[in-house]
């Protein structure tokens, strides 16, 4: 999946999980999920429950030790990575 349709479907999701107040254009490259977007949490729970719903990936402990919530292009590459990856797929 590329960039382009990554973004097509992750910013939505970040969307539909954030509270109201953002819209798609705030969300860039270098965007800090947590800091610009006021992700808490719950949020971020919520968040990875839509990752692994849409993208039939599983999000594990030791991935947190990423910087995947940093910037959202981290949160991309993540999403990327664990498409590809067999292992990543959810049973």
């Amino acid at each position: 999946m590329d960039h382009n349709k990554i973004d097509s479907v992750l910013k939505p999701i970040l969307l539909e999980v954030m509270r109201e107040g953002t819209n798609i254009d705030e969300i860039r490259e270098d965007t800090d999920l947590i800091n610009d977007l006021a992700l808490d949490s719950i949020l971020i729970v919520n968040l990875f429950a839509e990752l692994e719903e849409e993208f039939r990936i599983s999000i594990r402990a030791k991935d947190l030790e990423q910087p995947i919530l940093k910037e959202y292009r981290y949160l991309k590459q993540f999403v990327m990575e664990k498409i590809s990856d067999d292992d990543g797929m959810a049973d």
